[in-house]
């Protein structure tokens, strides 16, 4: 086989990969997101820590009870079912 022949059924192959790696540049492109510079002249913004401490125990007042009731199961059932196993 000729070095022609065997470049041109490589071709499609080649155009292939060629569309499949730029497929995976442009999405990787998407993923890791704006690389300009921020401007100079803006100011940094201060925290709201109000909104952030608001946040916080909004969470906080749904997770603890919650987690505190899954994970204290066994012990209120050991103290519920104490020398009762065969009677229930």
């Amino acid at each position: 086989m000729s070095a022609a022949i065997a470049t041109r059924a490589q071709a499609p192959v080649s155009a292939m990969m060629r569309q499949a790696f730029r497929g995976l540049r442009q999405s990787a492109r998407i993923v890791e997101g704006p690389t300009e510079a921020y401007p100079a002249t803006l100011r940094s913004q201060r925290g709201d820590w109000g909104r952030i401490l608001r946040a916080r125990v909004g969470v906080a007042s749904v997770y603890v009870p919650f987690m505190g009731t899954f994970l204290s199961w066994p012990l209120v059932a050991s103290y519920v079912l104490d020398g009762h196993m065969g009677t229930f």
